[in-house]
């Protein structure tokens, strides 16, 4: 169910930002950022992720870093769409080491082109290594999740095709029901806040 409605969220936000962006574009003119070219985001990020689950104990945040990437390419004047990629090392309370990595189609929207503000939503799965899913646990887990992201900043220009940018997102990756030794536990969860910047090339 969380899932279902995660989705459906996630699917009505993309299609109001299309919609806002194609009525916009009737009649404007043509922009190169629609042109074709290539975009590219790289970067890094200072990330707190925090475990969560049903009748979990109170946890505490893990802070670390994280780098991410984007390729895709510009749709319209103000809408780009591409592959992310973002790996966060991290290590538990324990002494444990965790790995998770993101892969995600993600798109980027600017609701203004005279400014540099932009929301990003992404959607795809998480590949998580060495999950601990509470400190009662002292199993780790290897396991695939659903994953979302979504988040917004700044972007500057440059120079004519390079620029940077400022951001803050929340990924979470939904990894279910997972099985330790001492019995099941349910709806695990894993979320991720980001703070970070990147260089940008479009």
């Amino acid at each position: 169910m969380t899932r279902r409605i995660l989705t459906l969220a996630l699917s009505t936000t993309v299609l109001v930002m299309m919609s806002a962006d194609l009525a916009a574009a009737q009649g404007a003119p043509s922009s190169s950022l629609g042109s074709g070219w290539p975009w590219i985001v790289a970067g890094g990020s200072a990330t707190s992720v925090l475990g969560d689950c049903t009748d979990c104990p109170a946890d505490t945040y893990l802070h670390t870093g994280g780098v991410f990437g984007i390729v895709g390419k510009s749709l319209t004047p103000r809408t780009l769409a591409g592959l992310e990629v973002f790996w966060v090392p991290a290590t538990s309370g324990t002494g444990d080491p965790i790995r998770t990595t993101y892969v995600m189609g993600t798109l980027q929207f600017h609701p203004w082109t005279s400014s540099g503000f932009f929301v990003r939503t992404s959607a795809g799965m998480a590949f998580v290594r060495n999950w601990i899913a509470s400190t009662e646990i002292d199993e780790s887990f290897t396991s695939k999740a659903f994953a979302l992201e979504i988040g917004g900043g700044w972007e500057w220009r440059v120079a004519p095709r390079l620029g940077t940018q400022f951001f803050g997102a929340q990924h979470v990756a939904t990894l279910g029901d997972l099985t330790g030794s001492t019995g099941t536990v349910e709806n695990v969860v894993g979320n991720f806040w980001s703070v970070g910047a990147a260089i940008v090339i479009r």
